[in-house]
């Protein structure tokens, strides 16, 4: 992305090896530590996790480096399970280590209840990087396009297969335009395209985006409206980057 930035995937099955000496070495100049725990994982496996990296934080001197966490696939338990789970850990973390209570701690889930949820506060995460580095900038154009990629999410259904002249018709945009579009959203995961983009499909992943979209959107007013654009562009840009 033409900058300093770095995300890095680290495998799981290896967490032995990154909180070694010479495993360690990775988490240099980290501003954010994403960790993301399976719900069924012991709250004792969790909270030693965290206290091992706020030890690797320490080590390294990493006083402006942020961890948050993520309790994944809440949709296998019940709403109380996950609560009693996230007030255990928070309590047990507090006891083992002194910076225990700064970490913030997510429910998340792909399921198409909490998909659009779990989209959000990822891009909420990522985008308090950018901000911290001015990564991202956005054009008036980009962000015209943008709104005109949402709204054609939003007013189409997950059932029905669509043509391109439906894009041309009720998105005022012309054929080369409408077919940037769609190879925009195919990138995202968000449309199946068929016969060389003459026809698109809504995917599962577009649906649960819509339907948490529309759940938040009761009370939207402009500034929200504008911010979930930028960060939909992060999301897009990222992807672009093969991410």
């Amino acid at each position: 992305m033409n900058s300093n930035l770095g995300i890095l995937d680290l495998a799981g099955q290896e967490n032995d090896f990154w909180f070694s000496e010479s495993g360690k070495e990775v988490f240099n100049e980290s501003s954010i530590i994403i960790c993301i725990f399976d719900i069924m994982n012991s709250t004792e496996s969790i909270v030693k996790f965290l206290v091992n990296v706020y030890q690797i934080i320490k080590e390294l001197d990493l006083r402006s480096c942020k961890i948050i966490a993520f309790l994944h696939k809440i949709d296998l338990v019940s709403p109380s399970y996950v609560d009693q789970k996230i007030k255990a850990i928070k309590k047990f973390i507090t006891i083992q280590h002194p910076r225990g209570g700064d970490f913030e701690i997510f429910k998340t889930s792909i399921g198409k209840d909490f998909f659009y949820d779990t989209y959000y506060i990822l891009l909420n995460a990522l985008n308090s990087i950018f901000q911290r580095g001015g990564l991202i900038s956005i054009s008036k154009q980009e962000f015209q396009d943008l709104k005109k990629e949402l709204s054609i999410i939003l007013q189409s259904d997950h059932i029905s297969k669509y043509n391109s002249d439906y894009l041309v018709d009720n998105f005022d945009l012309d054929l080369e335009e409408t077919h940037l579009h769609m190879q925009r959203l195919e990138q995202l995961g968000l449309i199946n395209n068929f016969d060389n983009f003459k026809f698109f499909k809504l995917t599962n992943k577009a649906y649960f985006f819509k339907v948490g979209w529309e759940k938040e959107q009761f009370n939207t007013e402009e500034s929200k409206e504008n911010k979930n654009v930028e960060l939909f562009h992060i999301f897009l840009y990222l992807n672009k980057q093969n991410v």
